[in-house]
């Protein structure tokens, strides 16, 4: 399946060359790595397909009416539609950021013969879909990046069916990585910390740092989350502690080649260190295991 979608999902050059000039522009002061490997990884369907693959091992996407909050440059959202064979749609604001990446979303659905009014000019505060109307709600690195995010998660329990299930990915900002910039950090135990650590340990420019949601951790998602469940009730089945502790026992699978880079000899240091993942697990008794993956169903 892996090669099969890979190889047959066309990425455009256009977007290609765009996510380089765009993001990887933008990003390559901030985390060191060229441009042009920052953009190929961001429209490479290797780096989306594992986390597609993973969603489908949790709850069976055929057939399933999904929404993707984020769609991004479009790449993880023609995957769930050509080779998972879900009634998938996604949203991504057309002039917030990066807003060229709404425009190469359209590009990638109509590049691969689908339809690319899927993808809809929208933020995940204000989903323009009618309640209950989703089987599931995926989202992957979206949250830190919102404005509101617990105006995000509200939104995404409203849209759900009873007995759907919201699936999120997110930096865990109590950890020990910034990927953004690929960096070591402390854990954010308040707003300005990220970006004086950027600014006066990395000497990086910390503005983009300044954007960042880091209050994000499992306890700020705990105690959201128990908000919104007098709205919407859910169950919290995980919030990706033993997935965690799976990746760290194992050999280790970078998602991309500029975390490949960046983090490689780090991983391997702890790895040779974490015997009987005593690591893994003292890192998951600190809240600090990453990244964070909710799994929550609306009942």
């Amino acid at each position: 399946m892996a090669d099969t979608a890979c190889a047959t999902l066309i990425i455009p050059a256009a977007v290609r060359e765009s996510a380089i000039a765009s993001l990887g522009a933008y990003f390559e002061p901030l985390n060191h790595v060229d441009r042009r490997v920052l953009g190929d990884d961001h429209v490479n369907p290797q780096r989306y397909l594992r986390n597609i693959e993973a969603l489908d091992a949790a709850v069976a996407l055929h057939g399933k009416r999904v929404l993707e909050i984020g769609a991004g440059y479009g790449v993880s959202l023609a995957l769930m539609l050509k080779h998972f064979h879900a009634d998938a749609v996604g949203v991504e604001p057309a002039s917030a950021g990066f807003d060229a990446s709404f425009k190469c979303a359209l590009a990638v659905l109509d590049a691969n013969g689908l339809d690319s009014s899927r993808v809809i000019d929208a933020s995940g505060e204000a989903l323009p879909f009618a309640d209950q109307s989703f089987d599931i709600v995926y989202s992957n690195n979206v949250l830190e990046h919102t404005q509101r995010p617990e105006q995000v998660l509200r939104e995404a329990m409203r849209v759900l069916r009873p007995g759907g299930t919201l699936y999120v990915e997110v930096p865990n900002y109590l950890s020990y990585y910034e990927g953004h910039y690929m960096i070591p950090q402390p854990p954010i135990l308040w707003r300005g910390l990220l970006a004086g650590w950027v600014k006066w340990v990395y000497r990086r420019d910390a503005a983009f740092a300044r954007t960042l949601r880091t209050e994000i951790n499992p306890i700020w998602l705990k105690r959201t989350l128990r908000g919104i469940a007098r709205t919407y009730p859910l169950q919290v089945r995980t919030l990706g502690e033993a997935s965690f502790l799976e990746r760290l026992a194992r050999p280790f699978e970078f998602q991309t080649d500029a975390v490949r880079g960046a983090a490689h000899g780090a991983i391997r240091v702890i790895q040779s260190l974490n015997v009987g993942n005593w690591i893994g697990r003292l890192i998951v008794t600190l809240k600090g295991h990453y990244p964070i993956i909710l799994i929550a169903i609306r009942r």
